[in-house]
């Protein structure tokens, strides 16, 4: 298990009274949590217990019926600029999520390549309107200066995408679409595709669920060496063994609450809540 570090206690996410409800279903019946910087949270519970719905409402993939989410101290629920929140949250799926109709490397630079046209197109913009202030003889000598192109966000996210495939032994298959590919694979290309933006949280949904038994071990193995480069993540997961070895706290959710939250030595090993008792006594 990786420990906390201690030296830096800076809250990413700071969620209170987060409730969410399909119609008369509550889902969501109040959950009060804050995850600090390099955390490793695994989340676990039995199905319908509001796992996936409480990571999807993380970076608003579901819209929360009450509560807040704060993001690196702002507030993300009532926000203008959720898309440059999720920016910085990669999300990784259980189904992969990738573009069929694109090769593995383009899939990994889509996103990258995207953003950074709409902040050079952003830029272009405020250099125009400067321009124009300057010409009715406002803002004086005052300069925006643009340091890029297309040319360079393109060449930037290739180079970053090559590195990534480089770095999870798959370079060689840049140019292959991910219906060739193996399903563990597939979700390796989903997890380094959320890199590609140099998130400051990774989220996981059950990212194992669909795979076969043999290819589970490769993507497990990659979220392990990522959580031992500190990345701050948030696991759902049904692999019991993996959660005790990688987290630092587990959330047990049942209920559409946390019921019991701690160590993995805490949570497996000196459960408190009966629920919780009956539920490892099911899975270990």
């Amino acid at each position: 298990m990786q420990g906390i570090d201690t030296t830096n206690n800076e809250i990413l996410l700071d969620i209170a009274g987060l409730k969410k409800h399909f119609g008369k279903n509550e889902v969501l019946s109040g959950i009060d949590v804050q995850i600090r910087r390099g955390e490793k949270i695994a989340v676990i519970g039995p199905s319908g217990s509001g796992k996936s719905t409480f990571l999807r409402c993380l970076n608003l993939l579901e819209q929360p019926t009450e509560g807040s989410i704060a993001f690196c101290g702002e507030d993300i629920i009532h926000t203008k600029h959720i898309n440059e929140f999720r920016q910085k949250m990669g999300m990784v799926f259980q189904h992969f999520n990738l573009f069929n109709n694109l090769t593995v490397l383009e899939n990994i630079m889509f996103a990258p390549v995207k953003i950074g046209k709409m902040e050079l197109k952003k830029q272009k913009a405020a250099l125009r309107r400067l321009k124009i202030r300057q010409f009715f003889g406002r803002d004086g000598d005052k300069k925006i200066a643009i340091e890029t192109s297309v040319a360079q966000i393109e060449k930037q996210a290739k180079d970053r995408a090559l590195a990534l495939l480089e770095r999870i032994g798959l370079a060689d298959k840049a140019s292959a679409y991910p219906s060739t590919l193996s399903g563990g694979q597939r979700q390796r290309i989903a997890i380094v595709r959320a890199l590609a933006m140099n998130p400051k949280v990774m989220l996981f949904d059950e990212p194992t669920s669909a795979l076969d038994p043999e290819m589970v071990g490769e993507v497990l193995q990659l979220i392990k060496e990522l959580a031992e480069e500190g990345m701050t993540m948030v696991i759902v997961t049904h692999e019991m063994g993996f959660a005790r070895e990688v987290a630092t706290r587990v959330f047990f959710m049942d209920g559409g609450k946390i019921q019991e939250q701690g160590t993995p030595e805490k949570v497996f090993g000196s459960p408190e809540n009966p629920r919780l008792k009956e539920f490892l006594s099911k899975v270990l």
